[in-house]
């Protein structure tokens, strides 16, 4: 029984892999940002480690944009770097001018960022972060590695119906050798 639920949940989780990773191709397609999401909220991975300790590299965040509000000295936000880069940034507000313009400041770095952020060139606020998220992503769209899952997965089915066949013949071959006891008349 705990390997067909085992078969059963390798299944479903490389099924929600798949799912997954073409949504977030899929959506990054049809925004006009570029950025992989739904609506107003963008799935991002952290490349460097500028916001450590409360984001590390490797992590993935849930952006949501500003819709009716501004950002505030804190918030931790994500904009482009500038008009021409597709490079995102994600830092703390650390102030605020009244046009709306914003210092912000990596957690991990002594300085504040050289500079002042147009808002027009924000993408919005973070608010949840999924530890480990990006560099699992990242290493399962390895090839090799997608190859060595699948062939450990494929082993183990096949190592599984093997096993199950042989039980099945032992139990069948006993069956046959039973022989039954007791008196004729």
């Amino acid at each position: 029984m705990g390997v067909v639920w085992t078969k059963r949940i390798g299944l479903v989780l490389l099924a929600l892999f798949f799912i997954l990773n073409l949504f977030l191709y899929a959506s990054s397609q049809w925004n006009s940002d570029r950025i992989p999401g739904l609506g107003n909220w963008r799935v991002l991975s952290v490349l460097t480690g500028s916001m450590a300790p409360t984001i590390d590299a490797g992590d993935m965040v849930i952006v949501t944009r500003y819709t009716g509000k501004v950002p505030q000295t804190g918030d931790i936000v994500t904009y482009w770097k500038d008009d021409q880069s597709r490079s995102l940034i994600t830092h703390r507000v650390v102030s605020r001018l009244e046009n709306g313009y914003l210092q912000t400041k990596g957690d991990a770095n002594h300085e504040a960022d050289g500079g002042w952020t147009d808002p027009n060139r924000l993408v919005g606020q973070v608010v949840y972060t999924i530890p480990f998220a990006a560099s699992l992503q990242q290493l399962l769209k390895e090839p090799l590695t997608m190859f060595f899952i699948l062939i450990g997965f494929l082993l183990f089915v096949v190592y599984t119906q093997r096993r199950s066949g042989t039980k099945k013949d032992l139990k069948q071959a006993s069956a046959e050798n039973e022989t039954i006891e007791g008196e004729l008349t």
